[in-house]
């Protein structure tokens, strides 16, 4: 496992850029099942080179506007996008998922989700009132398989040692709903690791634009 460095797009981010995404949110309430597994998953993860996510910070990336940075969109092209998502994802109600199993990738740790065929769909119908707003282009953002991350990696570690603990987290999959999507104006900041003096990671952070319920 290597070092996490944030892509704008497919290319390096750049110091203090903030970026106009749109995310869907797992429904976390206290004592859940999702909610167990990343306290979970971030009790596994200590003594590994990795920042964990907080809960508050759990998200489900759909898409990313790359053809400007955030403070090039106006205040009424940020309502228009909103505008759109909101009429883009009339009628689809909530999304139910399954998180886990837990996977140690290239740069960190992540959930996998399953069915995601509903997840899928949701993400096609935002990239489509993306493009109705800013064109075809705006979006160099690679579409793969639908996943929430846990942690980023600070620094290179043995992804298989890494492996097996998280392998032991019992249960390790949980089910969960997301009901809404956000609009969010997205930012990196370095941030030490718990217990790692001198150890720093990349902490995700953003401002809420606009809330779109799934469900009404």
């Amino acid at each position: 496992m290597k070092a996490f460095h944030p892509t704008f797009g497919r290319q390096p981010w750049p110091d203090g850029l903030r970026v106009l995404q749109v995310y869907a949110l797992p429904d976390l309430p206290p004592g859940s099942a999702l909610h167990t597994l990343l306290a979970d998953l971030r009790t596994a993860l200590a003594g590994f080179p990795v920042l964990p996510v907080p809960d508050e910070r759990a998200h489900i990336t759909l898409d990313m506007l790359t053809s400007a940075p955030a403070d090039a969109i106006t205040e009424a092209e940020r309502r228009h996008l909103a505008d759109q998502l909101r009429a883009a994802v009339t009628g689809t109600g909530p999304v139910s998922l399954q998180a886990g199993s837990p996977i140690a990738y290239r740069t960190g740790v992540r959930l996998d989700l399953h069915p995601d065929g509903e997840l899928a769909a949701l993400q096609h119908r935002v990239r489509a009132a993306v493009h109705q707003v800013f064109g075809p282009d705006s979006t160099d953002y690679p579409l793969g398989v639908l996943h929430t991350t846990v942690g980023y990696a600070a620094a290179d570690t043995d992804t298989d040692e890494l492996a097996q603990v998280i392998h032991r987290v019992r249960p390790g999959h949980a089910s969960f709903r997301v009901s809404r999507i956000i609009v969010n104006e997205v930012y990196w900041r370095p941030a030490q690791l718990p217990g790692r003096t001198g150890l720093i990671g990349q902490q995700i952070c953003w401002n809420t634009l606009a809330t779109i319920r799934l469900d009404g």
